[in-house]
């Protein structure tokens, strides 16, 4: 099937006479190539996404299609009909370049079209490595954000346990000092990365605007075939002395028409070339008529083209007129697009026209959009007095990230504008939140700024109760020790109680610990009971708080701190406080609190008070208090405290203190055994002797066990013997030396010792 070949088209209308000979061959085999369809033009319009009007002027050689159009129209017909021939197909083609080449608005279109495809596939090259580019700087930034955290809590645990774990320091500070390089690493990258991003964004612009004004020139183009639009819409771009109201109307006419990015360019021309006053108006009137968009469009060109004078004089027409959206949109796009001195006389301009609020914004919205230099260059061109610097540094100190604070103030320390680092710093303190604070921080010690890292600190730290607990637990252990020192010293005793609280129940008891020894040192007795009073009525309670302060205090702190509560009339804390502290495991430590406390005359460490404690104590909080006092030497109250209390308990408890102090082992657990069966020896009776012999040995201390038999038959001789024997005949049968050495069962312990003495003399 040739092009053609077929029948005539029939509905279609007949072709003009005066059009070109290439043209009308095109469009004469396009017919019959159409005619193929058996369709109406209304119908293949609709399948193809097409006006009617479009297709008509295509068919009747008005306008020439584009190829891509002639090749669906072939795709269809072949579905249809079958496929045409090669021959065919080419000649078509060749007829269309022919017929293109011949319609200049064709083949200034197509050109435009190409060029709009260029432009688009670039814009969509330029979005996906945009994409590329984002999803890269956040996985950087999650990971920086990740090391970061890795590294502050590695600092922390190095710190923590230098002492206890010095084999492993070395371990954590190489893997430390990997990630910190890891970190720099990280940072180089992201900020290459932003560099990148800002390109690709820049790029991205310029594309979306070419395809924009590719567009627009197409639209144009569409509508040129009388010309008469077109010359319209010409001299109303170029009639810069029309009023206003006219303007306005045009605008609304473009509107209509679907005119949208014309009537958009119409506003901005406008508001390029005309007056101050006029622009003014013509912002008021697209407000009331509900072209905001255009206005605010226009604002943004206004303030690039526009010379500082008439800024000025606008933004002064903008308030008069009620319209301060529009003012702020103004100084926003202002200040992202001058450079810095004209920026300080656009401020300098506001203020003396009794707009300094509006100055202050102009130069804040600068300090927080432009580059590092730009913002110093602001600050070091506006005039001193007028608190216009000021103002800068608050918004940048607000809004800019933490790194670019550190380096603006590097910048302002190296123009030696020391004055001007310090109110950002001490702004950034006020404003920021914590990890941006404690980051900053970080920085600026390592650029140098150890001052301002100070000032810093110096006025975060003087924030809300709340804001100092998060500020303590982010920031390492020396500097966060300095702020609980600092607080203890000038916070209220209510907010002293509530960051004790809230740092325990945060899990920083250390941190707790400290600062309540730190509160309690230089307070009155009426102080501390407050402060008490208080920590009783929130979470967790002093009894929580002290068990941790016992274990974590120093002895002689944790002593000075009883005593003082004792002091105070403050029985129940000094006692919550003392039970914590004696009810550790560690003996040395114990040792040195109850040492501290007889040598300061606390009647906490008295002998009745003692005996009061093991009276409701178990046993394992008795046997380490006996072996604290043993290695404290405080024999009297050792051996007062084995008199009031073992001289009448129960046997098994004796038993079950002397198995638990065997096993803690060491020369003052085994000199304590010694003095607990001295005073047994003398103290109980035969009969709870023997029994105890028997519990020592089940509980396979025979060594113990021999011992308190040896000391016991020492004190009461026969009579002791004689009841070993009778509890050896209620335990074990008796048995002749022959039926030993038959059985092999071997003898029970109380048999082995009768048998061990034997051969001792009577006593």
């Amino acid at each position: 099937m040739t092009p053609t070949s077929g029948r005539a088209p029939g509905t279609l209308s007949p072709l003009r006479d005066d059009l070109d000979p290439d043209i009308r061959a095109f469009v004469e085999d396009l017919r019959q190539v159409f005619s193929q369809l058996g369709l109406g033009v209304r119908r293949y319009a609709t399948r193809r996404f097409l006006t009617a009007s479009a297709l008509s002027r295509y068919l009747s050689g008005t306008r020439i299609p584009p190829w891509v159009f002639v090749a669906d129209l072939i795709t269809d017909v072949e579905e249809k009909r079958g496929p045409l021939t090669p021959g065919a197909e080419a000649a078509l083609r060749e007829l269309h370049r022919r017929a293109s080449e011949r319609d200049r608005g064709g083949r200034e279109a197509q050109v435009l079209e190409a060029r709009l495809a260029e432009a688009d596939e670039e814009t969509r090259r330029i979005t996906t490595r945009q994409r590329a580019l984002e999803e890269a700087l956040l996985k950087r930034e999650r990971r920086l954000t990740e090391v970061q955290a890795r590294c502050h809590r590695l600092e922390l645990r190095l710190e923590g346990e230098a002492l206890a774990r010095r084999g492993e320091v070395e371990t954590w500070r190489g893997e430390h000092a990997r990630l910190e390089e890891e970190r720099a690493a990280l940072q180089e990258a992201v900020v290459h990365l932003r560099e990148a991003l800002a390109v690709a964004q820049a790029e991205l612009a310029a594309a979306e605007d070419r395809c924009h004004r590719l567009e627009h020139q197409l639209d144009e183009l569409a509508a040129a075939p009388d010309g008469g639009e077109m010359a319209w819409l010409t001299a109303m771009l170029e009639a810069d002395r029309r009023p206003v109201p006219e303007l306005v109307r045009a605008v609304g006419d473009l509107e209509q028409r679907t005119r949208a990015a014309t009537a958009m360019d119409l506003v901005r021309s406008a508001g390029q070339s005309r007056s101050v006053e006029e622009v003014a108006g013509l912002l008021a009137a697209l407000r009331r008529e509900g072209w905001d968009s255009h206005a605010r469009t226009a604002l943004a060109a206004i303030a690039v083209a526009r010379p500082v004078g008439d800024l000025s004089a606008l933004a002064r027409e903008l308030l008069r007129e009620d319209m301060e959206e529009y003012l702020v949109v103004l100084l926003q796009a202002s200040a992202a697009n001058h450079q810095p001195g004209e920026l300080a006389e656009y401020a300098n301009s506001l203020g003396q026209a009794g707009m300094g609020e509006y100055a202050h914004s102009l130069l804040g919205a600068a300090a927080v959009v432009r580059p590092v230099e730009d913002v110093l260059a602001v600050i070091d061109a506006v005039p001193s007095g007028a608190g216009r610097a000021e103002a800068a540094l608050r918004a940048a100190a607000k809004r800019r990230p933490v790194p670019d604070l550190a380096d603006l103030a590097l910048a302002l320390r190296r123009a030696r504008m020391s004055r001007e680092c310090d109110a950002l710093c001490r702004e950034a303190a006020a404003v920021r939140p914590v990890g941006d604070v404690v980051g900053l921080i970080y920085l600026l010690e390592n650029t140098g700024l150890v001052d301002s890292a100070q000032t810093l600190l110096s006025v975060a730290q003087s924030r809300t109760a709340d804001y100092l607990i998060g500020l303590v637990q982010a920031l390492p252990s020396d500097h966060a020790w300095t702020v609980l020192y600092r607080a203890s010293l000038v916070r209220p005793i209510p907010e002293i109680a509530v960051l004790t609280g809230g740092l325990y129940v945060t899990g920083r008891p250390q941190l707790a610990s400290v600062l309540l020894g730190y509160a309690v040192q230089g307070r009155t007795t009426e102080q501390t009971a407050q402060m008490l009073d208080a920590l009783d009525q929130m979470q967790p309670g002093w009894d929580t708080l002290a068990r941790e302060i016992g274990r974590r205090l120093a002895p002689d702190e944790a002593a000075d701190l009883v005593a003082g509560l004792e002091a105070g009339g403050m029985a129940r804390q000094a006692d919550a406080l003392f039970r914590a502290v004696v009810d550790g495991d560690l003996a040395g430590h114990v040792a040195r609190f109850l040492a501290a406390l007889d040598a300061a005359g606390c009647t906490r460490g008295h002998r009745d008070m003692l005996h009061r404690y093991t009276s409701s104590a178990g046993v394992r909080a008795q046997a380490n208090l006996l072996l604290a006092l043993e290695t404290a030497g405080l024999t009297e109250h050792r051996d007062a405290l084995i008199r009031s209390r073992y001289a009448v308990c129960p046997v098994g408890e004796t038993g079950e203190l002397m198995t638990r102090l065997t096993a803690a082992g060491g020369e003052h657990a085994t000199g304590l055994v010694e003095h607990v069966i001295d005073h047994m020896v003398t103290a109980r009776s035969i009969a709870d002797l023997v029994s105890l012999f028997s519990l020592l040995s089940s509980a396979e201390l025979t060594v113990v066990a021999h011992t308190l038999g040896d000391r016991a038959w020492a004190v009461h001789g026969k009579h002791f013997r004689d009841q070993m024997k009778r509890a050896r005949a209620k335990q074990e049968p008796i048995r002749s030396r022959a039926t030993w050495v038959l059985d092999d069962t071997p003898p029970g312990p109380i048999a082995l010792w009768i048998q061990r003495t034997k051969t001792e003399p009577e006593r």
